[in-house]
């Protein structure tokens, strides 16, 4: 009962009426991005990593909504790059972020079907934001092996997140 509710009061999520229980949630998606993010690590080009909190920030988002998606991705993505990578940060904050929401916005009432095409364009638009912050912070020859490693790490996040999401939300029902 707690949980299914929790759901509905994610998904419903208003920042100036935030309950205790909600801020509770919020804060082990965090974790759970950031841990995922920082011990599951592949080294990539430049001082990039490829990692798995791509799985958890699709599940959360598929599952809790944009507004959980957006908050858990953001954050929890930034605080690894802090201790990793600094420069990061900021263009991890928005990529991340924006990710988050857009895969949450898209399936939300969505078949799996429709939670498959908001993956997609999630992972397409943090594909798209990394390729453009490398290609700020490094120049364009840079960009090419970021593409690959980041299509890859998208797919592994999807494969993992949607029947992950899936078990969840029967669960929650």
């Amino acid at each position: 009962m707690i949980v299914k509710t929790i759901k509905r009061e994610l998904r419903d999520l208003r920042f100036n009426n935030l309950s205790v229980r909600a801020l509770s949630y919020l804060a082990l998606f965090i974790a759970m991005v950031a841990l995922a993010t920082y011990f599951i690590k592949i080294p990539g080009a430049n001082t990039s990593y490829y990692n798995l909190g791509e799985a958890f920030i699709f599940m959360i988002a598929l599952v809790f909504g944009p507004k959980a998606g957006l908050i858990a991705a953001a954050l929890g993505s930034s605080l690894v790059d802090l201790v990793l990578a600094p420069i990061w940060v900021p263009f991890t904050f928005v990529i991340k972020g924006v990710e988050g929401w857009v895969v949450g916005k898209l399936a939300e009432k969505a078949s799996l079907s429709g939670q498959i095409v908001a993956v997609i364009i999630g992972g397409h638009i943090m594909i798209l934001g990394y390729a453009i912050a490398v290609w700020i912070l490094y120049g364009w020859p840079a960009v090419l092996p970021e593409i690959v490693g980041n299509y890859g790490q998208v797919g592994v996040g999807a494969l993992i997140a949607l029947p992950l999401a899936r078990t969840i939300d029967n669960i929650l029902k």
